[in-house]
């Protein structure tokens, strides 16, 4: 009775969600869903073999985290462990998995581990593989994270849906593993090409091609409040989540991802930068300029700043000398 009651329940929901809606979206793919799990509903039990019904709480049943290593981490979201595995196996020899077995273990599993990818069925129960994306992309902890859709529907009118809900790219099923894994390459190779954009346009985030308006809007206040403290050589992470009114860990994950530096490598490369600008600018005094970037150590600001460019400030500072 509490199988029937639960899926009864999802059914109504989904149902109900689908009216309420105001956007046009494939019914062929609302229909689908619904009728599979009416199917799941009508279908009878395997003899001797009792029912497990996951909730959004079930974490046993719903997730697994497989032993974590430095490498690319992708969650991969499936009811059917089947195809968890069709995906995981092959993956898992060049990439961290974790896995979900519904779109409600998915959300919290995105929340916890900040994937750098997520591969997503579309037809998953709590939360469908198409609002998944939308909460993704709609919460400033997760709109940096990259989707891949998987689904039997490959209408262009399902692609489209898909693209449309937020998805990085949409891949009919069932998916050839070797286009899969390209397209996984593909969005990392973006990602980093995206991180050495943000770096190096610091203060021009509009030219920088970001995944979602978020994302855009986040790493502006992140500038904006590192400049804003220049001079302060006290200014720290801490201060900075409490400015972006955000978690340690989160503004961690969100900077590291975008930018592929830590929240204090980043600090430093800001004060760092402005410290250049003005020394191509005009001579200054080494202890002066380091001053008025936050360092209270110049000889320590002339470390970082050969480090980051391959020039002393000095030297820099003799160039500039010799063009005025």
């Amino acid at each position: 009775m509490d199988r029937i009651r639960n899926k009864i329940s999802l059914i109504k929901s989904r149902i109900a969600e689908l009216i309420a809606r105001k956007e046009s979206a494939p019914v062929r793919l609302e229909l689908y869903w619904i009728a599979r799990d009416v199917d799941e509903l009508l279908a009878p039990p395997a003899s001797g073999q009792p029912i497990n019904v996951p909730t959004a709480h079930d974490h046993q049943t719903l997730h697994r985290i497989h032993p974590r290593t430095h490498r690319n981490l992708i969650l991969v979201v499936d009811e059917d462990e089947a195809a968890r595995k069709y995906l995981t196996v092959p993956l898992s020899k060049e990439f961290d998995i974790a896995e979900a077995g519904d779109g409600g273990a998915a959300w919290e599993m995105a929340l916890e581990l900040n994937p750098d990818i997520i591969i997503s069925d579309m037809m998953t129960s709590v939360i469908p593989g198409d609002e998944l994306c939308r909460k993704l992309r709609g919460n400033v902890e997760t709109s940096h994270i990259a989707i891949i859709l998987l689904s039997a529907l490959s209408e262009r009118e399902n692609i489209i849906y898909g693209l449309e809900a937020g998805a990085d790219d949409y891949i009919a099923k069932p998916c050839d593993l070797d286009i899969l894994r390209t397209r996984i390459l593909s969005l990392l190779k973006r990602r980093q090409r995206l991180r050495q954009e943000v770096v190096s346009m610091q203060g021009h985030t509009e030219l920088v091609e970001f995944k979602s308006q978020l994302d855009r809007d986040f790493m502006r206040r992140v500038f904006r409040i590192i400049e804003g403290q220049l001079s302060n050589a006290d200014f720290s992470i801490g201060d900075l989540c409490y400015e972006l009114a955000m978690s340690r860990s989160s503004v961690y994950n969100k900077i590291k991802t975008l930018t592929g530096r830590g929240p204090n490598d980043i600090i430093k490369i800001v004060r760092l930068s402005r410290a250049r600008d003005l020394l191509t600018r005009r001579p200054w005094p080494i202890a002066e300029v380091a001053t008025m970037v936050g360092f209270s150590d110049p000889k320590y600001f002339s470390t970082c700043f050969k480090k980051e460019y391959g020039i002393s400030p000095s030297k820099l500072n003799d160039e500039t000398r010799q063009d005025t």
